[in-house]
This record gives C-alpha cells, structure tokens and sequence, in this order.
C-alpha cells in the first residue's frame, strides 16, 4: 500500500525536475550558442566582444579546443607569438578529431607565415597533406611557397595534383604550360622554356604570369614590340600590376629613344577601357607638347562617365594653368590618388 502510495508522487516529482531542467537549458545559453556569437561579432569586426567571449568561455571550460582555435585565431593580427602558443597547446590534446587537426595545422601555418617563417608554414601544410591528400587548401599554400622559392618542378608537380583534386580551371592548361616553362628555365633549356611559354599564352584563358615572362624573353632578345604586346597583356590580366607595368614600358621606349610612342600607345589602351594612371600620363604628354584641344578633347570623352572622379577633376585644373610647376604638382597628386585607389 506504501509503495503503491509513492509511486504517483515519485512520478510528479520526476517529471517537475525533468521540466525545470529543461526550462533551464532553454534559457541559459548552450556552448555551442555561445561561440556561435563569437563567430557573428567576428563577421560584425567586433573583435574586442569576440574576444571577451571566447575568453569567458574557456574560462567555464578549458577543454574547448573550437574556442581555443578561435581565439589563437583572433590574437593573430595583435599577439602572433600568444597565438603560436595557443595553437601549439592545443595540437597535442589527444582524441582531436581528423578535421579539427587541419584547422589546428591550418592555423599554425599561418601563424608561421605571419612571421615569416616559411619553412615551419610548410611544415604545417605538409602535415595536412599527411592527414588529407586532396586538401586543395594545403596544396594551393605548398604551391604558392615553391613558386616564391623559385622551386618549379615541386611547384610543377603541386599544380598537378591541384589539377587531378580539384574542378579545373579555366587557366588551368596555360599555368601548367607556365610551370613546365619554369621548370626548363631552372635547368637552363632556353628552347623548351619559350616553347612551353609560347603554349601558355596560346591557350583560351592565359595565365597571367606568362604574358609577363615572355615579355622579358622578348625585351632580352631586342624585341622591343613584343615585349610591350606582352606586358600591356599581363596589365589587362592583373590590373593591381598594370601601373607598374606600364612605367616599365615607357622606360623600356625611353631607353630605346620611341618615348614619342607612347602617345599611340595610352590613345589606344584608352580606346578599350578608362585607367587612371594612363588617362593621367595621356594628359600630360597632351600638355608638355602644348597640345590644349586634345587634353580638353580627352577629359570630356571620359567626364560624363566618370564625373566624380579625382582624376578627371584634378586634370580640369591642370588643363587651366600655364603654371608648370603647379602641373607637375597636380600629376604627383593624381598618381598618388590611383596608387592608393588601386591599394584599397
């Protein structure tokens, strides 16, 4: 009778704790709920709130390798030798998951690039490649580390196995073309290193860095024509370059006494899209010849479409001084606007 008493009591009690429980947990925040918010503050840039966060976190539960990582992550750009530090602890924890090794691996890395220390970087990527043959991140990082080593066979042989992991590229034919081209450049086989050059920048969609290389292949040889065909190229591909590039050319025309060429040249790069850097130059050889009409001609052919740039204003003013030095001002003004729009 006692226990037939009970029963219905223990019942009640029972399902009360089970419901307060879960009350509980309904308001309090989970850990996974918890990072989760550190991962948004970090989208939002709010560093210093991520930071206390996950701070907060591993202090309620040191054995939070997710927090830690993320942590070690976020100090990178203000501690790098705190974050080398966390990122080593936790390496060694054991019972790591197969995919939690690589983000750890992953981070190492490039905490080390961070510092400059390429060899123990590659260290950290090989040992991805260890636990993943496939990793196309691993193999795109050991690649990158050959090609700034000048390494081109093993660069040769990473941008092989980029090639058979992963969905090809539409460049993917002439950057292997560019890396075989590489590799006979290093063994001193002019013939085959222009050859496969020559492949490369025949193909659909052309790497970039061979329009580049074969330009110096030209500029060698006396070239002059080609060697400008080619870096002009390589400034349409790689854009953040074409400044640069573009100097290059018109030391490469000084130096051969056709400085008078590049008149035709900006006119006709101007003909197929609007660059700063070259609409600036085009003005000022417009000006040095005292040719007014054309630098006026130039800056409404692009004023309506880009009105607001700093560039068509500044070269307004230019075209209405006589004042050479005030010119000279005004153009070291323009080039230093598209160097730091062409950063940004």
């Amino acid at each position: 009778m006692e226990i037939t008493y009970f029963l219905p009591l223990i019942l009640i009690v029972v399902i009360l704790i089970i419901f307060l429980v879960n009350n509980r947990k309904s308001k309090q925040s989970t850990d996974v709920e918890v990072y989760n918010k550190a991962l948004k503050a970090i989208i939002d840039n709010k560093h210093e709130r991520a930071f206390q966060i996950l701070k907060d976190l591993i202090q309620k539960d040191s054995n939070n390798t997710e927090a830690y990582l993320l942590l070690g992550n976020l100090l990178r750009d203000r501690n790098i030798n705190k974050a080398i530090r966390i990122h080593q602890s936790i390496i060694v924890r054991p019972g790591l998951s197969k995919q939690m090794k690589i983000q750890i691996h992953q981070a190492l890395g490039l905490d080390y690039l961070e510092v400059g220390n390429m060899i123990r970087a590659e260290d950290e990527f090989k040992k991805i490649i260890d636990l993943d043959s496939k990793n196309i991140w691993a193999l795109t990082m050991l690649k990158n580390i050959c090609i700034d080593n000048q390494s081109w066979d093993k660069a040769l042989d990473l941008e092989k196995k980029l090639i058979k992991h992963q969905s090809k590229s539409k460049n993917e034919a002439s950057m292997l073309n560019y890396f075989i081209a590489m590799d006979y450049k290093e063994k001193d086989n002019q013939k085959n290193y222009i050859n496969f050059l020559e492949k490369s920048v025949l193909s659909e969609h052309v790497y970039h860095e061979s329009y580049l290389e074969l330009a110096k292949v030209y500029q060698k040889k006396g070239d002059i024509d080609l060697a400008i065909k080619n870096l002009i190229a390589f400034a349409e591909k790689e854009p953040k370059a074409s400044i640069e590039t573009f100097k290059d050319i018109e030391n490469m025309l000084f130096e051969e006494n056709r400085f008078n060429e590049m008149e035709a040249l900006y006119q006709g790069i101007l003909s197929n899209m609007f660059h700063k850097y070259v609409f600036n130059r085009l003005i000022d050889i417009h000006l040095e010849k005292n040719d007014k009409d054309a630098a006026e001609e130039l800056i409404e052919k692009f004023a309506k479409q880009h009105e607001e740039s700093y560039i068509i204003k500044l070269n307004r003013i230019k075209l209405n001084t006589d004042d050479i030095e005030l010119r000279k001002s005004l153009s070291e003004v323009c080039y230093s606007v598209t160097i730091n729009e062409d950063k940004n």
